[in-house]
């Protein structure tokens, strides 16, 4: 799995959402934002795509639900500070840009801007391990997901 932006990685327990940091949705991963082009994590399909254009689900070939969803609380900004770049059924490679997301205006509604990756059908998973650490390059490898 890659990182889907520039910026500080840490663990999903560290996100700023109590229901991410919990784990209640899967496990996974935050990266605070220092680019503003959100890259899809994985390869697979987009089977979802968020009315407020803040989230993005896709499902790859082996059957696991990724979730990219950029800042906390976001869906309350209608969609303004995100420009999509997919739509729901396309294909996307790993690496492939998926969001274009305005962080400025996200912090200037008072909202954390934390893309929080999340994997949500942890029936699946075998193991998931994150090795990256600190700061992190859009499309580079962040750690291995081994399936069932």
């Amino acid at each position: 799995m890659l990182a889907p932006v520039d910026g500080a990685i840490k663990p999903v327990t560290e996100v700023p959402d109590e229901t991410f940091a919990a784990k209640i949705l899967g496990d996974g991963f935050g990266v605070v934002p220092s680019s503003t082009t959100v890259l899809a994590p994985v390869s697979g399909k987009v089977t979802t795509v968020a009315n407020a254009h803040h989230a993005v689900g896709i499902t790859t070939a082996g059957g696991v639900e990724v979730l990219v969803h950029i800042g906390v609380d976001t869906v309350q900004l209608n969609g303004a500070p995100f420009t999509l770049k997919v739509e729901e059924g396309q294909t996307v490679k790993a690496g492939q840009p998926v969001i274009d997301v305005d962080f400025d205006a996200i912090k200037a509604a008072g909202k954390p801007t934390d893309v929080i990756v999340v994997f949500t059908n942890p029936a699946l998973i075998k193991d998931l391990s994150i090795t990256a650490a600190g700061a992190v390059a859009a499309g580079s490898p962040v750690g291995t997901l081994t399936t069932k």
